[in-house]
């Protein structure tokens, strides 16, 4: 074996103990360092408590609105409540108007109303007048209030109609035609006068509360039968007669 090779064998070796000997004393100077760590005495550092929890803020009715209008437990729930008004009450009919049969015009205006009858009375503006109230009226015209309600009339609409009684009265004792006479009058024993009717009072006049006069019937004008009396009225076209209810 040659010198060189012995030297670097040498060398070689040497550098071997070296690093062993480094690698042993850092070894043991960790040791050390350990030891002497786990020999010291704990201290404890003094910890600062946590700062304190900032309270919550009032709560306010408007940051709930998204909960109240987009609850999962009702679909169509409508922030906006509507409120119904309450129906009005159907209006009551109206009463039947009193009728008119005529005024005084002289001083303080004086007007003939009734209700319900021919009994009439007098009334003067701001009376009442059955469900009515008498607000103003004219010649021609009549005003009354009626459930908060003015209510304007003719006088010519309130009157009486009388007309169509007396027609019918006219026609019910209106002279018979002969054929219906022979069927009606029977004379007796040739002496030409008619024999008296089966009964005094005749049938109810259509639409009125009178009844119609019978043919030939004797009774006189004034007379009171079934409580009925008996009007006799003289016209253009002769004598009217009608049973009129005694009140």
């Amino acid at each position: 074996m040659s010198r060189k090779m012995i030297l670097l064998n040498l060398a070689l070796i040497a550098l071997t103990a070296t690093l062993i000997w480094q690698a042993r004393k850092h070894y043991l100077e960790m040791k050390a360092h350990e030891q002497e760590v786990l020999r010291r005495a704990a201290h404890a550092r003094p910890v600062l408590p946590p700062p304190p929890p900032q309270a919550p803020p009032p709560v306010a009715p408007a940051q709930y609105i998204d909960v109240a209008q987009r609850t999962l437990f009702s679909a169509d729930r409508n922030p906006v409540v509507v409120v119904e008004p309450p129906k009005p009450k159907p209006e009551p009919p109206m009463p039947a108007l009193p009728s008119y049969y005529g005024q005084i015009r002289i001083g303080d205006p004086v007007i003939f109303l009734s209700i319900r009858g021919p009994e009439q009375k007098r009334y003067h503006a701001g009376e009442k007048v059955g469900d009515f109230e008498i607000v103003s009226f004219d010649q021609d015209k009549i005003t009354l209030g009626w459930n908060d309600k003015k209510i304007e009339k003719k006088l010519d609409d309130l009157k009486v109609k009388t007309e169509a009684p007396q027609q019918a009265q006219s026609a019910a004792v209106a002279p018979p035609s002969p054929a219906s006479r022979g069927a009606q009058v029977k004379l007796l024993g040739g002496s030409g006068d008619a024999r008296a009717p089966d009964k005094t009072i005749g049938d109810t006049i259509s639409g009125t509360e009178y009844k119609a006069c019978v043919m030939n019937d004797p009774t006189p004008a004034g007379s009171v039968v079934d409580g009925y009396k008996k009007v006799v009225t003289r016209t253009l076209m002769g004598n009217s007669c009608l049973w009129e209810k005694v009140k």
